[in-house]
């Protein structure tokens, strides 16, 4: 997928989920050289972070969080690795491990409880934020969203997930827990 595609798939470049991990080819890796930014994602970064502020300024906190939660729940449907791992938990946890966000997968089956844990990052993994534009942490609700969707998805069960650590909020990498409920979807 390239970044016009992105953007246009992506609520017209307002989405600020980590899908684009799950969107990377496969056997790409964190560690690969990316080339030089264009100065128009750096632009799109500024903008966007500004725009999570303004509305932060304009919406109250329950409506911001709900958008942000909802946006990401979208960005997950416009991953076709989500649908293609169905009722496949293993291949989608070694999917993940796999892409560029090289995020680790653990399950605790007799607590029904996932751990999605990224490695250690200087800045937040989605394409549209970053540290240095200031973007504002309530951003992380479009992430819960997006786990919330694909998880849900993936295991066929109804899931309640929890950010427990984030880049954007002062942590090192981003961990995500998801307990999975008994109820199917």
């Amino acid at each position: 997928m390239n970044r016009k595609q992105f953007l246009r798939d992506c609520a017209c470049g307002v989405c600020g989920c980590v899908a684009a991990g799950a969107m990377a080819p496969e056997g790409s890796s964190a560690a690969e050289s990316a080339p030089a930014e264009d100065w128009r994602l750096r632009f799109v970064k500024h903008r966007y972070a500004k725009l999570i502020e303004i509305l932060s300024n304009r919406v109250d906190e329950k409506t911001l969080n709900e958008t942000l939660h909802d946006l990401g729940s979208y960005c997950s449907t416009t991953d076709e690795k989500v649908e293609t791992y169905r009722g496949n938990f293993d291949g989608y946890r070694e999917h993940l491990r796999q892409t560029a966000s090289g995020d680790a997968v653990s399950f605790d089956r007799e607590k029904g409880l996932i751990t999605v844990t990224s490695p250690e990052r200087a800045d937040c993994f989605c394409p549209l934020i970053s540290l240095q534009a200031k973007t504002p942490k309530v951003v992380c609700n479009c992430s819960l969203g997006w786990h919330h969707r694909t998880w849900q998805t993936v295991l066929g069960k109804k899931v309640r997930v929890e950010l427990k650590e984030s880049v954007l909020r002062g942590g090192r990498r981003c961990t995500f827990q998801v307990q999975v409920l008994d109820e199917s979807v």
